[in-house]
């Protein structure tokens, strides 16, 4: 029974990496599509840190890690400008942010399922990527690939790590908006939660792997929430994604996100249930950075080259 459990250890950093991918998407969006989204815009130089565990009865094990960090394109705090005239050229330009994430396997389980990944968005204001990568390993797959915008319902796919072949993604209209799995993690966060009720159910659409998924999530309503991250209980919503067949998830398997219920909207604890116990992400640290923080911070994550090889 326990090497039952351990063996499904090894989907526990893919699932990690993954839980936004699979949880948060735009495609046609039938209940919130007539209401007003949030205003609330996403941090500049914000970095949420996510600790991976496998927890199974008494046994509790730190397995993975997970970084996303994001940065204002247009903000002259994090990206200098050197002469008013490219300060004004970046007001005149389209909003643009940069999000960045990077997963890795905690040292002790790197010979198990190794993981170091990054994945790198840019994006206009209403956060449709314009560009989007994926490089680095999980598991025996290693990925480099990138998509880049060719027109409003079109992306084209490079890939350099032979698993894909080069092509474009379309949708019939723009109305049929889809987001790859960083600027789909911040549209998440501008929706008007506070305006759902019990049962309400979200259409999504996510860009995973060369293909744009259809999926949903289910709102479940207001919860509290509280573990050892957390000195004292937060309010949240919490909401129920339904899983996609053929990606590291396997249908029928029960999810649960929870998002601080207040003007940060973070996604804070993340449960997948396994076979045998349950793969658990908790937020564990919520910073806002100035540049120098913010590009250590970045740069720290690219000098981890453990598992490339």
């Amino acid at each position: 029974m326990i090497a039952r459990g351990f063996m499904h250890l090894k989907v526990l950093p893919c699932r990690a990496f993954f839980f936004f991918a699979l949880v948060h998407g735009i495609v046609l969006c039938s209940k919130s599509s007539a209401l007003a989204q949030s205003s609330i815009a996403p941090f500049s130089g914000e970095a949420l840190h996510y600790e991976v565990t496998y927890e199974w009865g008494p046994i509790y094990l730190e397995v993975g890690e997970v970084i996303f960090s994001a940065s204002d394109g247009n903000k002259s705090n994090l990206r200098p400008s050197n002469t008013i005239e490219e300060e004004e050229e970046q007001e005149g330009n389209e909003h643009v942010w940069d999000f960045e994430g990077w997963g890795t396997s905690k040292p002790n389980w790197d010979w198990f399922y190794p993981v170091n990944s990054t994945y790198s968005s840019q994006t206009d204001a209403s956060f449709l990527p314009q560009k989007f990568s994926r490089v680095g390993r999980e598991g025996r797959h290693r990925y480099n690939r990138s998509y880049a915008r060719e027109q409003d319902n079109c992306m084209t796919i490079s890939c350099l790590d032979g698993e894909l072949d080069a092509s474009s993604i379309c949708t019939p209209d723009s109305s049929s908006e889809f987001r790859d799995v960083l600027s789909a993690i911040h549209w998440c966060r501008q929706l008007p939660w506070a305006s759902y009720t019990r049962g309400d159910v979200i259409a999504m659409g996510l860009l995973l792997d060369g293909e744009v998924h259809r999926t949903t999530l289910e709102f479940i309503g207001s919860v509290k929430h509280h573990s050892e991250f957390w000195p004292d209980s937060i309010a949240c919503w919490e909401f129920h994604p339904t899983l996609i067949d053929g990606t590291v998830f396997k249908p029928g398997d029960e999810m649960k996100v929870l998002m601080t219920a207040d003007e940060r909207r973070l996604p804070i604890y993340i449960e997948t249930e396994l076979i045998v116990g349950a793969a658990k992400i908790h937020l564990a640290q919520h910073n806002v950075h100035e540049i120098t923080a913010f590009e250590s911070l970045r740069d720290s994550c690219k000098r981890v080259t453990r598992n490339l090889d």
